[in-house]
């Protein structure tokens, strides 16, 4: 045996230094299958690890835990319900959490409450308005003087845009009625002597006559996570609070993401020149882009609004910054022509343009509907159907370490789970007792169902009604108090008792080893099922979010199986064509006395051979290239690409998984491909030889 294993080496290692040429040919398509797997599996692996600590690690936990009887699907990111959709309920959390915390492979165990809520922000009149009627009431003469000129500045605006309407509308009967309001609205008179008399009645004909013709609130929608802030912030550990801080332990309050106010909140002029700003980092040029020119279009259509945002004291200077860049001449006034060149904007202007807008006119302006500190009234309509609405501090403004501009991760806002169950409408005890107060206090009768028709409708005096009596109000002294007296505080802050005790949609669990979580989820399920929840895991519960990461890496997995068969198929037609034009070799061996299972084991031996060294070149020119790809960093093409990354650039590792996974393929890839020529050459019969080569 040992003989026949010394010649097979001698005559393979002969046959290959014979044929050179086809060694090279052939070990060089299987050095080739060998890199292509190593690194492909060293680029998924990879993706997956970042992918995983995008989501995983900064918003959903591996898994999520939601009610068995939910009609639809969890989806954080908010599915095609956009946040109505029938989750069930987790009655209580604490039961939960003490349940699953005790597993082996549990870090974190987080709540999760999930609902849309709206925020509506009021146009710059109003809100110029609002703010100088609280200057009227409490006779801030200093704040008032810059607020009426941001007023009449505002106003002006209005005015030349009602003109510009009047030239191309046919209806001239309402523009007349609003030129004359407008007229009179940026009047002397009206400012000099009206206001200056009274200014309360002159505020009064501004909101009802001038308010409906400015610019309207917006309103926009927060896809609100609620949970316990203190948890998540130690859980998630790639929450970085970059404004503001972190909500107080026992507070309400919000967090915003950054990405979200910056794209979709932010002033328009602003938030399009960022929009632009990004798109020529990535290589994009305004010549070559109409979609650019576009965006530019509009922050010029918008930036008239940014006359009467600016403060009438810096309205001189910003003006002389934008004359001097564009060569106009010292003393050149602000105005919308002014603005709308200096956003006209080429390649070559770009860069030191929106630095300057930066630099000159954005600190004195407000960029944002509203601030870190500022209070907002979030509204939202309950499960019961009517509309609920809380103020709200927002304490901070967050981003995911890592992916700071990227627009999916800022995409939730977060708040304490005391906030999100009123607004989500959870009955408790507080909830019921005002709810009896307020029937108390208006005298409400009761009717029984049967007679409810009759009372509404026919004789009221036939119906057996129960009137329930207002209370009586005690008149109380000034010092006597008691009853109505609001403690707030006691709105803003809460027991932890409250946040363990109560609902929430689903439980967050993220794990400590990601490579048990198959047996973690399955021990987690057998918990769950008792308790009636069932379990998703994180690609299942971000929705849709999840399932593109699937589908990237579905398409990524086909197209490097593609190349593989193709190079499966190119080496299977190089090794017939070699075992082919070798006839003569093998009638020769087989002539001289060599049996057909010694020829079809030489040429096996031989690709075998040749696939490890092959391999083993390939795996080290792949473990190579990794090396070089992790650093330098794969750019993302993309935003969602950014969440598969886990930044803006992967940045690959090869374990030696990759390697031998990269070899064990090229080897068995390489004696499968064999088979078929190895038949070929077994089957050349001794006469062959003495007939010359084929």
């Amino acid at each position: 045996m040992k003989d026949i294993v010394r010649l097979l080496v001698h005559l393979g290692l002969q046959s290959l230094r014979a044929h050179r040429s086809k060694t090279l040919i052939v070990g060089g398509l299987m050095a080739f299958g060998a890199f292509l797997v190593t690194v492909s599996l060293a680029l998924l692996d990879s993706v997956e690890r970042s992918t995983r600590s995008t989501i995983v690690q900064s918003i959903s936990g591996d898994l999520q835990l939601y009610s068995a009887t939910a009609k639809d699907s969890l989806s954080l990111f908010g599915g095609i319900g956009l946040g109505s959709e029938d989750l069930g309920e987790v009655e209580s959390y604490e039961k939960v959490k003490s349940a699953i915390e005790g597993v082996d492979n549990v870090a974190g165990v987080v709540p999760v409450g999930l609902t849309n809520a709206v925020v509506g922000s009021p146009g710059d009149l109003d809100r110029t308005l609002n703010a100088l009627r609280t200057a009227v009431q409490k006779g801030d003469q200093g704040t008032m003087a810059p607020l009426v000129e941001r007023l009449r500045g505002i106003i002006a605006v209005l005015l030349e845009q009602q003109k510009k309407q009047a030239n191309v509308t046919a209806e001239k009967t309402n523009a007349d009625d609003t030129a004359t309001i407008l007229d009179r609205a940026s009047s002397s008179t009206l400012w000099d002597v009206d206001f200056k008399a009274d200014p309360v009645a002159t505020l009064d004909w501004l909101d009802t006559k001038v308010a409906p013709l400015g610019e309207q609130g917006n309103q926009f929608i927060f896809r609100l996570v609620g949970t316990d802030l203190q948890a998540f912030s130690s859980t998630f550990k790639r929450l970085k609070v970059v404004q503001g801080e972190m909500v107080p332990p026992n507070t309400r309050g919000l967090l915003v993401g950054k990405s979200f106010l910056d794209r979709r909140l932010k002033m328009a002029v602003a938030m399009n020149l960022d929009t632009v700003e990004r798109e020529i980092a990535r290589g994009q040029t305004i010549a070559s882009s109409t979609v650019l020119q576009e965006t530019l279009g509009k922050a010029r259509r918008a930036s008239p609004r940014i006359i009467y945002l600016l403060p009438p004291d810096q309205i001189g200077p910003v003006g002389a910054a934008l004359a001097k860049e564009l060569g106009k001449p010292a003393g050149t006034a602000l105005n919308e022509a002014l603005l709308a060149e200096f956003l006209t904007i080429d390649d070559a202007t770009f860069a030191r343009r929106y630095q300057l807008f930066y630099d000159v006119i954005a600190p004195h302006i407000q960029l944002y509907p509203f601030q870190v500190g500022d209070t907002i009234t979030m509204s939202a309509f309950t499960k019961s159907g009517y509309l609920r609405s809380i103020n709200t501090k927002v304490y901070g403004i967050y981003v995911i370490d890592g992916l700071e501009g990227n627009d999916l991760a800022g995409a939730l806002s977060l708040t304490d789970l005391v906030t999100f169950r009123e607004l989500y409408g959870q009955r408790t005890a507080a909830l019921d007792a005002e709810l009896a107060d307020m029937r108390k206090a208006t005298g409400i009768v009761e009717v029984n169902r049967d007679d409810a028709e009759a009372a509404l409708f026919g004789d009221a005096d036939s119906v057996d009604v129960k009137v329930v009596a207002a209370p009586v109000v005690k008149e109380t002294a000034a010092d006597d108090i008691a009853v109505g007296k609001v403690d707030r505080k006691e709105l803003f802050t809460f027991d932890q008792t409250e946040v363990n005790k109560g609902m929430v949609i689903s439980v967050g669990v993220l794990m400590k080893d990601p490579s048990k979580a198959k047996e973690t989820m399955a021990t987690i399920r057998e918990i769950a099922k008792p308790l009636g929840l069932q379990v998703a895991d994180w690609q299942q519960a971000t929705g849709i979010i999840g399932q593109i990461t699937l589908v990237v890496r579905a398409v990524l997995l086909a197209a490097i199986g593609i190349l593989f068969l193709v190079t499966i198929v190119i080496l299977n037609n190089s090794l017939v064509m070699a075992t082919l034009e070798r006839v003569s070799e093998f009638g020769t061996l087989r002539a001289i006395g060599a049996q057909k299972g010694f020829v079809n084991a030489m040429v096996i031996f031989e690709t075998a051979v040749l696939g490890s060294m092959a391999g083993a070149l390939g795996a080290g020119v792949g473990i190579l290239f990794v090396l070089w790809l992790r650093q330098v960093g794969i750019p993302a093409p993309a935003d969602l690409f950014q969440v598969i990354f886990g930044g803006p650039r992967l940045y690959p590792t090869v374990t030696i998984f990759n390697v031998i996974a990269g070899l064990v393929a090229t080897m068995i890839v390489a004696v499968f491909a064999t088979l078929y020529p190895a038949r070929l050459a077994v089957a050349v019969q001794p006469v062959v030889a003495m007939q010359g080569k084929e």
